[in-house]
């Protein structure tokens, strides 16, 4: 069961580490389904434009639409079988206009990015 892989794992996992510095929660990803399958879950942020000379983000610079994504498929006991993945969306939609970051539209830029990894895999 997804509940029971330890996601703790993926700090120690550099190419998982390097785009999500902080702990990840089970409650962090989101179903991806398809005609009623669940075909996995996924993490998903926004990334921003730049680094600082010591090499920390620059939230300066604001997001640049691209996103990182982790996709651990629905069989998944262990975290071997996640995947990271990267994505683009419009920046202007990165957040909404309040500033807040539009969850909504980056999980579907998530989703569509999954969708159409399953697909070349087919």
């Amino acid at each position: 069961m997804f509940e029971d892989i330890d996601l703790n794992e993926l700090r120690h996992i550099p190419k998982f580490a390097y785009y999500f510095r902080y702990p990840l929660r089970h409650d962090d990803f989101h179903e991806v389904r398809d005609k009623g399958h669940l075909l996995g879950r996924i993490a998903a942020k926004p990334l921003y434009g730049r680094l600082t000379q010591e090499r920390k983000v620059d939230r300066s610079a604001g997001f640049n639409g691209q996103v990182a994504v982790i996709f651990i498929p629905a069989r998944a006991r262990k975290l071997r079988s996640a995947e990271l993945l990267l994505t683009k969306m419009p920046r202007r939609k990165v957040t909404k206009a309040d500033g807040r970051r539009n969850w909504k539209a980056i999980l579907e830029a998530a989703e569509t990015a999954v969708r159409r990894r399953l697909a070349e895999r087919h």
